[in-house]
């Protein structure tokens, strides 16, 4: 995942091409510097800990910290292959401005790590993952997927005993580790803090100078150079150091870390690589590290060499005094240290409640042997999970934008970036076709793919030959598909856990990792415009064909005119019809693209499905309570539209784009085009809330505001009722409502049932001046609750209903919408039933309603109120005598010796959410109105009265009976 904080060659070729600055490089990444590193000063170099954006440097470091600022500014942006080299020492000793350096440099965390929070340093949240001494023949291509009881029970080693002198059997040559493992295990994370301790001191005292380098740099070196050149390149206040003279056996303290073998072609014959052993002698960059493994070059010299599992070949066994295997996190304690070490630290304080209970949850998934624990076994899928977690339950007002197709984007990144399909560290010229990650779209994804098209999520090993292997041809094709299966298959697909068998053919069946990877490639398979039809593919070739000769046709034709008729001309005219033909492909092309995006996005049967933001953190945190009887192998892909979506936005592309996976500008305009007229069409039908929630959820991953205010034009009611509100859903809703016009008018939003919480309702400010009817009953607001929503409030100016029935309002609250009535002079019914209003504050709160200019009805029933209170509510109503102009108040089913009106509204309400309220309570409201009505009927002789008092008894018992029933049978499902 981690790769030196370095970019890659191709990277800094294209961020030189694009023309960028060196001034605006530098302004760029010391803004980035100096808000999220972490630095540590002592008289004579770097040890405690400073606080991000405030360093009290003293005044004689000031210089020094603008001069090395800048210098690693300029490595960054890649202008400067000399990180190491351009600012005055702090003190004279080489090697610890070497620590110092290193130790700067080496904790800088890549951008996917500051969207956490920028609390996070590579000393809190690292977790050592497991690590075996195990030849690669004991367990050929032995996968982090496997059974737990396929690993070794050897006992496991730490990083600092992978020197041990006792392993080594001659004192007078050093030790040449191979730590070798899968993708996604956590290779270059362990380096990054091997190097960050000895930094520190804490471990490999033996070593005076440890000297780290990536494989993918050395390999794009052209011209030869020599060791101590090398060094000097990138570290240049070791140039001359008397480690790397050869002299005596100074070398026994130097160790050399080669990161990323995989992408260097070593070859160790004769013939092909010299032999050197003088340090100053010029050679490519891999006969440098061939006869330093060969210890024919500093002999004394230790060295590690980090690779992947189909590169472990490459160096002759002879070479390697110990190999040693990396397997990732084996076990969920593991797995549940790394999780604690980056979900608590969400803010400098007191971890949070929530995030305690996030990860007991996710613990509890981990112990049931589930996939997520399977996909757990690699740190990588660790870091997705975490990052998937914080974006649903962590979103932050203040944080950038984030989205979940971001998330995977990155995830990728970190995984694949600038990577190639390599042989032996031989790159193709044709970099299009050879970037690995489009090799992923093209055969991962084609399986992702077939299994939507057809819904299913497992897949046979017939089936993985078929898609993955395809129909190759070349030996070349057939080696690149053995280093893929080796090193990148197992890193998406891991045997399925369950009854472990296919039934029809007996084999083993394999499943995505994570559910939501067969929906993201899949996405991106379906984008980049993989799935073309044989016409298609057959009009681009003849267009592309034509494209390179016009410029020889037009020649040939400016020739042929002068004697050629005219009319000749029209046949080769119709070359042009060519390009014409293939852009109106294209066209439909990218039309079917919108089209399926649409189609999935609004299937009938995934209608009562739970939204997917939901679904995906089940994935993650499992399903609590009363379990399915029976998993089955189809389920709703309904992430894969919103994928396509997020992909499209520019953000993800440019990501994509430096993992060789280019979408055209132009073919986003294409599919934007088409795919609005769809979404306006199916956006005017009503939706159930859920799937109205996923709708929100595209427009939002897509991150274009004008297709969005578009789309919701034609929404004229926005209900969410029971959909459980997150933080990231709140944020969702407020960001898709504020790319919307001032002028934009919500008939109704309704966010009843939805676990909105006072914090929840301060995300949810720029939805709230939308609205003309705005629902928030059946949430826990609290008086706290209530200020935030009418600070919210304040800036809308045509609401006329606000529902707040039980959402736990008290007399405070009752006092400060009394205040506030004012502001909303198109304000008609209010509505505060079942809170726990009394007697005062209800009448305070009526009079200002009686006050206002458009209040027609108040709610106010099941709310703590006397019968003293009641009459006098029923007082208020009466119409004035001036203007006649009636404010209703609901209070009871009866009003004074009377039945109210409004009797049955009343009723009908308690009796569709009798069973979700407090049952308790309900039952004493409703003995109270049967109380109130014995009493009216006993006031009026007439038999008609009569009557009428008992058939609204006889609704009140009915409702009492049903309630009684339930809790006998403990049954009670609530109606909203």
């Amino acid at each position: 995942m981690w790769r030196f904080g370095r970019p890659s060659g191709t990277e800094v070729l294209r961020w030189r091409c694009r023309g960028s600055s060196k001034d605006v490089c530098c302004k760029l990444h010391t803004r980035a510097l100096e808000t999220t590193f972490n630095l540590s000063l002592r008289s004579d170099g770097i040890c405690c800990r400073v606080k991000q954006r405030h360093l009290p440097f003293p005044i004689s470091y000031r210089n020094t910290w603008r001069e090395l600022r800048t210098s690693m500014c300029f490595s960054i942006s890649g202008f400067n292959s000399r990180f190491f080299c351009t600012y005055e020492p702090v003190t004279a000793d080489p090697i610890e401005i070497h620590k110092q350096k290193l130790a700067l440099w080496f904790s800088h965390l890549p951008q996917e790590e500051r969207r956490f929070g920028g609390y996070f340093s590579p000393e809190t949240m690292h977790v050592e993952p497991l690590i075996l001494e195990r030849h690669p023949d004991e367990d050929r291509g032995l996968s982090p997927f496997k059974a737990k009881e396929r690993v070794s029970p050897r006992p496991s080693l730490t990083v600092e005993q992978l020197f041990d002198d006792n392993k080594n059997g001659n004192s007078a040559r050093g030790l040449n580790v191979l730590l070798y493992g899968a993708v996604g295990t956590g290779k270059s994370t362990v380096v990054r803090k091997m190097v960050l301790d000895w930094c520190a001191g804490s471990i490999y005292s033996q070593f005076k100078l440890v000297l780290p380098f990536s494989c993918e740099d050395l390999a794009n070196l052209s011209k030869p150079t020599s060791l101590r050149n090398l060094v000097g390149r990138k570290y240049m206040h070791l140039l001359k150091t008397p480690y790397l003279s050869g002299d005596n056996d100074k070398a026994k303290d130097v160790l050399f870390i080669f990161n990323g073998m995989e992408k260097m072609k070593l070859d160790f014959r004769i013939g092909s690589t010299e032999l050197c052993s003088d340090p100053n002698e010029a050679l490519p960059s891999g006969a440098v590290v061939v006869n330093l493994l060969r210890k024919y070059l500093l002999p004394e010299a230790s060295i590690l060499v980090t690779t992947r599992l189909s590169a472990v070949d490459n160096v002759p066994r002879k070479y390697i005094k110990r190999y040693v295997q990396i397997c990732g996190f084996n076990d969920p304690d593991r797995q549940r240290a790394y999780f604690t070490s980056r979900l608590l630290q969400q803010n400098e304080e007191k971890p949070d409640k929530a995030a305690e209970m996030l990860i007991e949850m996710l613990y509890l998934n981990l112990q049931r042997e589930t996939q997520l624990a399977t996909a757990c076994f690699l740190p990588s899928y660790c870091w997705l999970t975490c990052a998937t977690l914080h974006l649903l339950h962590f979103t932050d007002t203040k944080a950038p934008i984030r989205t979940l197709t971001g998330t995977y984007t990155s995830f990728m990144r970190l995984n694949f970036g600038g990577e190639v399909i390599t042989l032996d560290g031989n790159a193709s010229s044709q970099e299009q076709q050879n970037s690995l990650m489009l090799y992923v779209v093209r055969t991962v994804g084609k399986l992702a793919f077939d299994g939507i098209t057809n819904k299913r999520t497992s897949f046979s090993e017939d089936e993985l030959e078929q898609w993955v292997g395809g129909k190759t041809k070349t030996d070349e094709e057939l080696q690149q598909l053995a280093v893929f299966r080796t090193d990148v298959l197992d890193f998406f697909l891991v045997p399925r856990d369950d009854h472990g068998t296919d039934p029809e053919t007996g084999g083993r069946r394999y499943v995505f990792a994570v559910p939501a990877m067969q929906e993201y490639l899949a996405a991106l398979y379906v984008v980049l415009g993989e799935n073309k039809s044989v016409l298609e593919k057959l009009t681009r070739e003849v267009s592309e064909a034509l494209g390179q000769a016009s410029e020889d046709i037009t020649s040939l034709l400016s020739i042929l005119s002068k004697i050629i008729p005219f009319r000749i001309f029209a046949v080769f005219n119709l070359l042009k019809l060519f390009p014409k033909l293939f852009e109106r492909f294209s066209s439909l092309s990218k039309g079917r693209i919108a089209n399926t995006m649409a189609a999935e996005m609004f299937r009938s049967e995934d209608s009562f499905n739970e939204d997917v933001l939901d679904q995906v953190e089940q994935s993650l945190l499992g399903v609590h309570g009363p379990q399915p009887q029976q998993e089955t192998d189809t389920r709703a892909f309904e992430l894969y539209p919103i994928f396509m979506g997020g992909l499209l936005h520019y953000g993800n592309r440019r990501l994509l784009d430096q993992l060789g996976c280019n979408i055209k500008s132009h073919t986003v305009a294409q599919i934007t085009r088409a795919l609005r007229k769809h979404l306006i069409k199916e956006s005017k039908k009503k939706q159930p809330p859920e799937e109205l929630m996923d709708l929100l959820v595209l427009l939002y991953e897509f991150q274009n505001p004008r297709l969005t205010a578009e789309v919701l034009q034609s929404i004229k009611t926005i209900n969410l009722s029971t959909v459980r509100m997150t933080p990231h859903k709140c944020f969702v809703l407020s960001t898709v409502l504020g790319c919307t016009r001032s002028s934009f008018h919500l008939n109704e939003l309704n966010l009843s049932s939805c676990h909105i919480t006072p914090e929840l309702l301060q995300i949810l400010w720029p939805a709230f001046h939308h609205t003309s009817n705005l629902k928030l009953c059946d949430n826990y607001l609290t008086d706290a609750g209530i200020s935030n929503l009418l600070e919210a409030l304040s800036g809308n100016h045509s609401l006329q209903q606000l529902y707040l029935m039980h959402t736990g309002l008290g007399d405070q609250s009752a006092q400060m919408l009394a205040e506030r009535l004012g502001q909303h002079n198109m304000l008609k019914e209010l509505n505060v039933a079942y809170n726990n209003i009394g007697d005062n504050a209800a009448l305070t709160l009526v009079d200002a309603c009686r006050e206002h200019p458009s209040i027609h009805t108040v709610h106010l029933y099941l709310n703590q109120l006397t019968d003293v209170g009641k009459q006098s509510l029923h007082v208020r109503g009466v119409p004035r005598v001036k203007e006649g102009r009636r404010v209703k108040v609901l209070a009871s089913v009866t009003e004074g010796s009377d039945i109210s009106e409004d009797w049955h509204p009343i009723l009908n309400v308690i009796g569709k959410n009798s069973l979700s309220w407090d049952r308790g309570r309900v039952r004493e409201q409703l003995l109270v109105f049967l109380k109130d009505l014995e009493w009216g009927r006993k006031q009026h002789p007439s038999f008609w009265k009569k009557m009428h008092f008992r058939r609204v008894e006889s609704v009140v018992r009915q409702t009492l009976r049903l309630l009684e029933k339930s809790s006998d049978t403990g049954t009670g499902t609530g109606t909203k």
